[in-house]
């Protein structure tokens, strides 16, 4: 269903002061207990200008479900190598080009 689709995966935070953290990129292969990207991190960091630290590189990573909050599908044109994140209002938010942004995490969160 979602393998080959480009996602943001949001992850679960397990305590109050973990900062949010997302990963976005191709979906390579999934199961019931895990899901395979290939692509990268983007965690919420207000030492960043933009307000995120995202990977320079692209790499293969293997989620467990249960740690997934939640998945968002991006358009298939979705460009990895130009990874946009804003803010809109006290959030940050991945920008996609002709569709809602997808969100990363509340600015104080960071």
């Amino acid at each position: 269903m979602i393998k080959d689709r480009f996602v943001r995966i949001k992850m679960v935070k397990r305590h109050p002061n973990q900062r949010p953290m997302s990963y976005v990129g191709k979906v390579t292969a999934f199961s019931e207990n895990w899901v395979v990207v290939d692509g990268k991190g983007v965690m919420l960091n207000r030492h960043e200008s933009t307000g995120a630290q995202v990977d320079k590189v692209t790499s293969a990573m293997m989620i467990p479900r249960e740690s997934i909050e939640s998945i968002r599908v991006l358009p298939d044109n979705f460009n990895m190598e130009k990874i946009s994140v804003t803010t809109s209002g006290q959030q940050l938010v991945l920008y996609v080009d002709g569709q809602r942004d997808a969100f990363i995490g509340e600015l104080g969160e960071g």
